[in-house]
């Protein structure tokens, strides 16, 4: 009997034998010969082989609760690129996992959310020690719709943190919520660990009005208390770890900080100011390009008009306006309509995506942001993706209306009655309802929402979950190939 060859699989723990899903998706099939199928994965999901007897050209293997038969061609031994756009409702939240297995947070909404898909994508639920890999943390500026998801993830134990980046402005509170001001320019910036720390762990900072960010980042040293801080600027160049001459299956993979753009005053580092507190933090949002052999993609956080009109003057007088093109781009300030034309216009990507939620006043995302992204963007065809929308489900809709409130109540019944037990038998039943039910929350929440962009360098598919699934599966996917002439990525229409 044929067997599956070698270079289709990688061997892991305890000589363990698993392989990825080839672009754009696969199929889980029940049978060796049917056509009906158990579950639709994406490029890239991870797939363990259970045997590698080759029967009608199908193996044996498992995946995401299903075991059944995958085409030996729809096997890869190569991992990809993954960036997971978080449905953390209002907010921005993003989890990226490179091919070499590096683990990035940007930014994790005001809710736990994030707390809770990193629980269910880890199955952290039972889980006595931390993972064996840390987290790169990003924190793109001090708006808590962009930070304050971190409080529920560094207060998990199981969740290594190897190191927190922020934009160097750490709002605290008292007359000068960012450091000292001169000159038109913020000087009080805040650059390395020991900095930050004589800030965080004064208690003074951690009281009262604009304490939260302090109080937050104050949480990561419970459990990672040797856990370095580093301020980006634009002169940063590249982050730790992601330079120009990183390489993954020989593939360029950086990642270049474009934002906040560093001045010098009286001697001093500085960012300028244009006198309003939330514009600032706003616009001096780290601003972060990732590149994967190919594929380019930026994360903007909450760029506003005024700053991406002083980005836009940067690069152009620099004539390094090519540094803002892109393949994939966040949009700025969740579809807000504050932003910069020209500066839009050169970023250019073929896709963007929208992270916003239902609970705000602001409207968000803006009808003239959604039709101005479509006219900046690249191609007949530039896509606009909205974490909002794709959560606009049959199963999501269903359990929102009719059963997320009764849990989250029974959650904290079951929490209540916990408390009250002494018993320990019945302690622990109580505890194994707790966890079947928010096992249940946190599926939903981070399943249905979530937009997914997977990519090898030269091929990328960017995926949200259909209304109801079809018969040819269960993911509305988009696709992409690199174009060697015209030098982008080029959407493929069937």
């Amino acid at each position: 009997m044929a067997e599956l060859s070698p270079i289709k699989y990688n061997i892991g723990y305890r000589q363990s034998k698993y392989a990825f899903a080839e672009y754009p998706s696969i199929k889980i099939y029940k049978t060796r010969t049917g056509k009906s199928w158990g579950n639709h994965l994406l490029f890239g999901d991870y797939i363990k082989i259970r045997d590698t007897a080759i029967k009608n050209g199908r193996v044996l293997a498992y995946s995401r609760g299903t075991t059944g038969w995958v085409n030996v061609e729809d096997l890869s031994a190569e991992r990809v690129l993954e960036v997971n756009f978080v449905d953390i409702g209002q907010g921005d939240g993003c989890h990226i996992v490179t091919p070499d297995n590096q683990q990035i947070i940007v930014d994790a909404g005001k809710t736990d959310n994030m707390a809770r898909y990193l629980t269910w994508r880890f199955n952290l639920y039972r889980r006595k020690t931390p993972l064996p890999f840390g987290f790169k943390v990003v924190i793109s500026h001090s708006d808590m719709d962009h930070y304050n998801g971190f409080s529920y993830v560094f207060s998990n134990d199981k969740i290594p943190i190897d190191a927190i980046y922020h934009n160097c402005l750490v709002e605290r509170p008292g007359t000068k919520p960012l450091g000292n001001v001169e000159d038109g320019h913020i000087t009080g910036l805040v650059r390395s660990t020991q900095e930050m720390l004589d800030i965080i762990t004064e208690e003074k900072n951690r009281k009262g009005t604009r304490s939260t960010y302090c109080k937050t980042l104050y949480k990561v040293l419970k459990h990672c208390p040797t856990v370095p801080f580093k301020g980006l600027t634009a002169t940063e160049e590249y982050l730790d770890g992601f330079d120009n001459t990183s390489k993954v299956y020989d593939k360029k993979n950086t990642i270049k900080i474009l934002g906040p753009l560093l001045s010098k005053t009286n001697g001093k580092d500085s960012l300028k100011t244009i006198n309003n507190l939330g514009k600032d933090k706003n616009g001096h949002s780290v601003i972060m390009k990732f590149t994967y052999d190919k594929v380019r993609i930026l994360l903007g956080g909450d760029v506003n008009t005024e700053f991406g009109e002083i980005l836009y003057s940067h690069y152009k007088k620099a004539k390094k306006l090519g540094e803002l093109k892109v393949d994939v781009a966040k949009a700025c300030h969740h579809g807000s309509n504050h932003f910069h034309y020209e500066f839009l216009k050169k970023i250019n990507a073929a896709a963007t995506i929208i992270s916003s939620g239902d609970d705000e006043s602001y409207a968000h995302p803006r009808p003239d942001t959604i039709g101005a992204l479509g006219k900046c963007g690249y191609g007949d065809k530039p896509l606009v993706f909205s974490t909002e929308l794709a959560r606009s489900n049959k199963e999501m809709t269903y359990k929102k209306l009719l059963g997320v409130a009764e849990m989250f109540t029974k959650l904290k019944e079951l929490r209540k009655e916990r408390d009250e037990t002494t018993d320990e038998v019945e302690k622990g039943k109580i505890k194994t309802k707790i966890l079947r039910v928010n096992k249940e929350i946190n599926s939903f929440i981070t399943k249905f929402g979530m937009i997914n962009v997977r990519t090898d360098g030269r091929r990328m598919i960017i995926a949200q979950k259909y209304e109801r699934e079809s018969s040819s599966g269960k993911w509305d996917i988009h696709e992409f190939k690199y174009h060697n002439t015209k030098r982008r990525f080029v959407l493929q229409e069937h």
